[in-house]
C-alpha cells in the first residue's frame, strides 16, 4: 500500500499506514487508489510527501487537520519533535538532524545536509498527545541522478605499504564527491588469514569529510593503540607488528549521485614496530630555493607525517612574521612537503612554522608522544602553539 508522494521529480516511496481496525478496510482501497494519481495537495488523510519542488528536498506531512497544524505550531525540542516525525537512513539508525516547521499546512522537515540520490530514507510520522490516533511510516528516495557507477577509490593515505603497529587515522580519497552516509559498514579491516578483524577502528557520531565529500578520515580506535587502556588489554591492538593486513572498501558505498562505487578496493597494510616517539624538527631536512626564483621550499622528513595534516599545520612566515601565501603539495610517501610562494622569493629570513596539531602516523607530536598523557604532564600547559624553524633565502 502506498500513498507517499513525490513532488516536482519522479521518485520511489513506499507508506504503511497504521490505524484502527474499524475503517482498515476502506483505507486501503483509497490509499491504493491515491498512490496512483497525482498529489492532491493538502487534501486528503495525512500523508508522508518528498517534496523536490524547493532548493532542498523536504520531507512534508500533507493532510493533516487544521487542530493538528495549531497544535505542532508549538515550541519543542529536537527530542520532542525526533518523537513527532523522525527521518534516518534507516530504522536502525540515529536521527537525521534538520528543521521542523509548520508551512503551507503541512509539516516539514528540512534536513540539515541535503539528502543523497537513490538512497532510501525511513520516515515515521506520529500525532502528538491526545492526537496521535494514527502513525504513518514510510521509505522515500531521490532517484538517482545517472545510472552507470563511475566513483572509485583514488587513493588511501598513508600511501606506503608500511605503517606502524599503532597507526592512528587513515585517509580515504574519492575520485568525485559521495554521499552523506558515513564509511564504517563499508570498511573492513582483514587479518592475514582472511578474517576480519573486530571493531578496529572508532565509532563517532559524526562523520568526517572535507568540504567537498571527497575525503573520508578513518580513525584506528585509540583504546587499542594506546598502552594502558582497557581495550587494548581486552582486544590487543588493530595491527600487530609483523603482520600483513588487508583493507577493503565495498563498493556497496554510495556517491553523491546515490550509485555505487565502480570497484570495490583493497590494499595490503605491512606492519612495523609502534612508533612512541615525538617529532623532533632538528631531523628535518630543509632545502631553501635561491632568491628570486619561484622554486618550491622543500621539506624532507626522516618518517612519514600525517598526509592531512600536512596540508594544514605547516607554512611559512615571511621576513617581516607574516604568513606568507602559497601553494603546498605533500611528497610521495609523505617524507615530503614542498611550498612554492604565489610570487617570486626575495631574499631575506623566514621560518618554516609547524603547529601543535602537526603529527606522525602514530600521532606523536613535536615534543610530546602520543603515549604520554599531556593531563598528566606537569608542564604541558608550556608547550608551544607552534614552533619556528628559520631558514635563509639567498
Amino acid at each position: 500500500m502506498a500513498d507517499t508522494t513525490l513532488e516536482g521529480a519522479a521518485g520511489i516511496s513506499r507508506t504503511r499506514r497504521f490505524t484502527s481496525a474499524a475503517p482498515v478496510a476502506a483505507l486501503v482501497l483509497f490509499l491504493g487508489l491515491a498512490a496512483c494519481a497525482p498529489d492532491p495537495g493538502n487534501d486528503g488523510p495525512p500523508r508522508i510527501v518528498l517534496n523536490v519542488a524547493a532548493e532542498r528536498a523536504t520531507i512534508d506531512v500533507a493532510g493533516l487537520p487544521a487542530d493538528q497544524l495549531q497544535v505542532l505550531t508549538a515550541e519543542r525540542s529536537r527530542d520532542e519533535w525526533v518523537a513527532i516525525l523522525r527521518v534516518a537512513v534507516a530504522a536502525d539508525q540515529p536521527p537525521m538532524a534538520g528543521d521542523y516547521v509548520v508551512s503551507e499546512g503541512r509539516l516539514r522537515f528540512t534536513p540539515m545536509f541535503p539528502l543523497d540520490a537513490g538512497r532510501d530514507y525511513v520516515v515515521r510520522f506520529v500525532a502528538p498527545g491526545d492526537l496521535a490516533a494514527q502513525a504513518i511510516s514510510a521509505s522515500v528516495s531521490l532517484p538517482a541522478r545517472d545510472t552507470t557507477p563511475v566513483t572509485v577509490v583514488s587513493q588511501v593515505f598513508p600511501s606506503a605499504g608500511d605503517v606502524p603497529e599503532n597507526q592512528l587515522r587513515l585517509y580515504v580519497h574519492f575520485s568525485a564527491p559521495m554521499g552523506s552516509k558515513g564509511g564504517l559498514d563499508y570498511i573492513h579491516l582483514l587479518d592475514d588469514k582472511g578474517a576480519e578483524v573486530k571493531d578496529p577502528f572508532l565509532p563517532l557520531d559524526a562523520e568526517f569529510w572535507n568540504d567537498d565529500r571527497t575525503r573520508y578520515t578513518v580513525f584506528f580506535d585509540p583504546g587499542r593503540q594506546k598502552r594502558g587502556i582497557a581495550p587494548i588489554a581486552d582486544l590487543g591492538r588493530s595491527l600487530t607488528q609483523g603482520k600483513t593486513y588487508t583493507l577493503v572498501i565495498d563498493a556497496a558505498w554510495r556517491d553523491g549521485n546515490g550509485l555505487p562505487l565502480a570497484q570495490p578496493f583493497r590494499r595490503p597494510l605491512r606492519v612495523g614496530a609502534p612508533d612512541e616517539r615525538p617529532l623532533d624538527p632538528k631531523t628535518w631536512t630543509i632545502m631553501p630555493p635561491s632568491a628570486g626564483s619561484t622554486n618550491s621550499l622543500r621539506v624532507t622528513f626522516p618518517e612519514p607525517l600525517d598526509h592531512g595534516l600536512l596540508l594544514r599545520a605547516l607554512g611559512v612566515l615571511a621576513p617581516d612574521g607574516s604568513p606568507l601565501p602559497g601553494d603546498v603539495i605533500v611528497g610521495e610517501g609523505e617524507l615530503l612537503w614542498m611550498f612554492t610562494p604565489k610570487g617570486a622569493w626575495p631574499a631575506g629570513r623566514y621560518s618554516l612554522v609547524a603547529f601543535a596539531s602537526l603529527e606522525d602516523l602514530a600521532g606523536n607530536r613535536i615534543g610530546r608522544a602520543f603515549e604520554v598523557d599531556r593531563f598528566e604532564r606537569s608542564d604541558h600547559s608550556a608547550e608551544p602553539e607552534k614552533t619556528l624553524i628559520p631558514f635563509s633565502v639567498r
